[in-house]
This record gives C-alpha cells, sequence and structure tokens, in this order.
C-alpha cells in the first residue's frame, strides 16, 4: 500500500519538472528577444553596411571553383554592383569536409569576435562519421525521455527490435536537430538573423523541418538547377568530381539566392535592389594576377594544410578552368593518393571524370582498377569499372 501511495505523487513530480522547464524556456526567449533588438540597434544606428556570413561545408567553400567564385564571394559581387548605396560584405566560413557540429564551432568562432546581420547555413551533409560518437547526452531532455520510455515498451523478446532499422535516422534527426538549435540560439544571442539553405541537387528533410518549426527562411534550389539541367548541359554548371558546382553553376546559386533575398526583404529587415546587372562569364579570371592569385592561394593551402586531399582537388579545379588540363591532372591524382583512396565522390571522381572528358575509357578503367586494387569497397570506382568493363569487351 506505502508503494502505491508513494506513484501517486509521480505525475505531480512530472508536471512540476515540465512547468520549470517551461518557464524557463519562456525567460530564455523572452531575454534573448531583449538582447537581439538591442543589439539590432546599435548595428542598424548609422552604419551604412551589411556583413553575412555564410557557414557551411565544401560546398559554400568553393570546392568544385576556386574560393574567389564561390557563391558567397559572387553574391558579395551581385549585392554591390546591384545596391552602389550600401555596402556589403560577405564572408566565406565554409569548411570542406565539415559537420553541422564544425560548422556551429566556426561560425561560434566567427561571431565571438565579429558581428553579422544574418548568417545564411548550407548543412546537412558530412555528418556521418560524427554519429558514431553522438551519444544519449547529447539529446535533449523531451527526447531523452521518448527514448528510454520506447526502449521499455519494446523490449519484448516475442517481438522484432524494429529500433536497429530506425535507430540510424533517428540519432541523424537528433544530430541535426541538436546542432542547427545550437546555430539557431548562437545567432539569437549574438543579434544575427538565421536563413538556412539546400544543397543545388538535393534537399534536407530535417533541416526544411526544423525551418518550418522556428519560422525561419528555408531557400530550395533544387527546382532551379533541375530546370536548367533539363534544358542544358549538365557538364556546364558542375565540376569533375560531379557533386560540387563549378563557377557557372555557384553564378546560378548566387543569382537565386539574390532572388530569395530580395523576397525576403522584410524578415532581413533591409531593403536590396532587383537583380538588374549580373556577372558575365567573360569576367571570370579577367587578369593573369588573378589566375596567379588563385594559384598560389591554394598552393600555400595545401603546404598549410600538408597536402590535404581537398585541397589538391580544389588546385585541380582551379587549373581546369583556365584550361591547363595537364597541371589538373596532377593533382587530382595527388589527392587521390594523399587519400589513400577513400570512398568520397569529391576525391575519387574527378580523375576518372578527367579520363572521359579526354574520351580515354581504357585508362578510366585503369584508374578505376587501381582505386579498388587498394580499397575493394570504393563504390564509385566500382560503379564505373562495371560500366566500362562491358564496353572494353566489346571493343576487343
Amino acid at each position: 500500500m506505502r508503494t502505491i501511495h508513494r506513484f501517486k505523487y509521480i505525475p505531480l513530480i512530472l508536471l512540476g519538472i515540465i512547468s520549470t522547464l517551461l518557464l524557463l524556456e519562456l525567460v530564455l526567449f523572452l531575454s534573448g528577444q531583449c538582447l537581439l533588438w538591442s543589439r539590432r540597434k546599435v548595428q542598424y544606428s548609422g552604419v551604412n553596411s551589411v556583413q553575412i556570413a555564410c557557414a557551411g561545408d565544401s560546398h559554400t567553400f568553393g570546392v568544385g571553383t576556386s574560393m574567389q567564385y564561390s557563391y558567397p564571394k559572387q553574391l558579395e559581387k551581385l549585392l554591390n554592383d546591384n545596391n552602389p548605396s550600401q555596402k556589403f560584405s560577405v564572408i566565406n566560413l565554409g569548411i570542406p569536409g565539415s559537420s553541422a557540429r564544425l560548422q556551429f564551432e566556426g561560425l561560434k568562432n566567427f561571431l565571438d569576435k565579429n558581428t553579422a546581420e544574418f548568417v545564411m547555413l548550407l548543412t546537412g551533409e558530412n555528418s556521418g562519421p560524427e554519429l558514431e560518437t553522438y551519444n544519449v547526452a547529447n539529446l535533449r531532455s523531451i527526447r531523452f525521455l521518448k527514448e528510454i520510455f520506447s526502449y521499455m515498451i519494446e523490449k519484448n523478446p516475442l517481438s522484432p527490435d524494429i529500433r536497429k532499422t530506425t535507430v540510424k535516422k533517428e540519432v541523424y534527426n537528433d544530430y541535426m536537430n541538436h546542432y542547427l538549435n545550437k546555430i539557431r540560439m548562437l545567432c539569437l544571442d549574438k543579434g544575427s538573423d538565421l536563413l538556412l539553405l539546400s544543397y543545388y541537387n538535393r534537399s534536407y528533410e530535417i533541416v526544411e523541418k526544423f525551418a518550418e518549426r522556428y519560422d525561419i527562411p528555408y531557400f530550395k534550389f533544387t527546382e532551379n538547377f533541375k530546370m536548367i539541367f533539363e534544358s542544358d548541359d549538365k557538364t556546364k554548371y558542375i565540376s569533375p568530381d560531379i557533386s560540387h558546382m563549378n563557377h557557372r553553376g555557384n553564378k546560378f546559386f548566387a543569382e537565386q539566392l539574390y532572388g530569395y533575398l530580395f523576397l525576403n526583404q522584410r524578415y532581413l529587415d533591409f531593403a536590396i535592389s532587383p537583380l538588374l546587372r549580373k556577372i558575365h562569364d567573360g569576367n571570370f579570371y579577367r587578369t593573369n594576377d588573378e589566375i596567379k592569385m588563385a594559384i598560389e592561394f591554394g598552393k600555400a593551402k595545401i603546404k598549410e594544410n600538408r597536402d590535404n586531399p581537398y585541397d589538391l582537388i580544389h588546385l585541380g579545379h582551379i587549373y581546369m578552368e583556365i584550361g591547363k588540363y595537364k597541371s589538373a591532372k596532377k593533382f587530382y591524382l595527388m589527392g587521390l593518393v594523399s587519400s589513400n583512396y577513400t570512398d568520397n565522390n569529391t576525391i575519387v571522381s574527378p580523375i576518372i571524370n578527367w579520363y572521359l572528358r579526354k574520351g580515354r575509357k581504357q585508362n578510366a578503367l585503369k584508374i578505376c582498377e587501381e582505386i579498388l586494387l587498394h580499397n575493394p569497397e570504393n563504390a564509385i570506382a566500382r560503379y564505373h569499372y562495371e560500366t566500362f568493363s562491358p564496353e572494353m569487351s566489346d571493343l576487343k
């Protein structure tokens, strides 16, 4: 009887905990809004400059082209060319291969020392390795309770363990929600508006749902690119690794992004003019100094990061853009070897596609064989090998 008497207080205790959490959340929200208002008041008073921070992975950094033709830098040019009375500075915080956690840390380091009127985040990829170390301590309190109760309910030896088939997606969703929320709270604390972006070729449902939940603008580009892919040659916009945008793809991305910003002026609390002046292809690498600067910057990054495969591939893309194909091939091969023949499309595809663009299918087949010799699980090389092998047999 005493045991039953004790249990009757459990609902009251749980209600008290939930009420306390809700009250704390309300207090934090109101205090954050007051701080946001006061910081905006300081930022916009008499300052004729808008600073934008772009956080993300290799797609933001500009892998696939040189960094000055990444979409953040092209967006900066579009904003300044079309709004001569206003100065815009777009900061590229992209980190190749970075997870949502690393993007949060990079953004925090920047905002601790600088201000930004708003932050644009392109995220969702590269979080696979993080999930292995992401544990229950990172779950939000409500999700933690749900996991505990679900475990108790499903712990039935007579029923199939359905958790094994869903845990990966659930952990990924928890991981993304956790760090998206940390970035959201960071932006609130620093007085920056947050905007979320999709990739050019895919949209992550978890990011889109997070944007809906907190009423954050979500700019979805997949339909825009689908339109040009159906009407034009895909290779005009995509880098040789077939997974990033080249300088033209970044140009189109920046133009679409400008249009979204124009349509969301009320949310962003500043005015911009319609997009009338675009960047012409002739403006890419107009001078030898720009070419030299891009190459020297690439080489410095390689030296600084001790032959990081992403930096090697990136420099290869720059050489491809200016027509130095032999140099591009050299750095594509160096990047592949430096990665130890990793199963990463960004690193493996460029050298295979280099040979294909030259019409050298036999050489492409040989490089696939070399990759598979070092890494039999390499999915990219396996796919191409199985595609080319029948063709080569028919020729014989």
